[in-house]
């Protein structure tokens, strides 16, 4: 099997900054805290109709690493949090290395509040590309709203600044962290 370049790098840098711009924006908007309700019955009903199709594709493939994410997405859309953590679970057995299949399972694992695992997989998506800025967004996201570790917010923000400084709204980011108190 080749590799697939990220997802981000596939759409560009101007998509991939209107994408965190969207994450930031909605998350800050939302409190900072978990994500919105799931949606109405008919994107409720949509997103039925996209389980069934990736599960029967699935069946003709179960080793697909991307059907198999594509379904933790799907259930990840619905805030179905087990059923998003069993595919990416899936999918990362299949493409250990993938650091978007790593980062969406983080994610998934910060939003059952198992923060430990998510931190852990968050790190392992950054080990294997170490340029995925979207999983050292969600470090931030992590240390600043779950764990509350300000210290590791702070160092997490400073590499996203020193890095990657054309992602918008940081300086937003920057002055919820600023806020935080240091442990004691």
């Amino acid at each position: 099997m080749t590799s697939e370049k990220g997802f981000l790098s596939r759409l560009g840098v101007p998509v991939a900054v209107a994408l965190l711009i969207g994450f930031i924006g909605g998350y800050f908007a939302g409190g900072g805290g978990r994500p919105a309700p799931a949606p109405a019955a008919s994107g409720a009903d949509q997103t039925d109709g996209r389980l069934t199709q990736m599960r029967q594709a699935l069946e003709k493939d179960p080793e697909n690493p991307k059907l198999l994410a594509d379904l933790g997405n799907a259930c990840y859309d619905r805030d179905d949090w087990d059923g998003a953590i069993r595919a990416y679970e899936k999918a990362r057995r299949k493409a250990p290395k993938d650091p978007n299949i790593l980062s969406d399972l983080g994610a998934a694992y910060r939003n059952r509040g198992e923060f430990k695992m998510a931190e852990s997989m968050l790190n392992k998506a950054r080990e294997a590309d170490p340029d995925h800025w979207q999983s050292l967004v969600n470090l931030t996201l992590l240390a600043a709203y779950d764990t509350r570790d300000a210290a590791a917010a702070r160092r997490h923000l400073e590499e996203l600044k020193k890095r990657f400084p054309g992602i918008p709204n940081l300086d937003r980011l920057e002055k919820q962290i600023a806020s935080l108190p240091a442990r004691s």
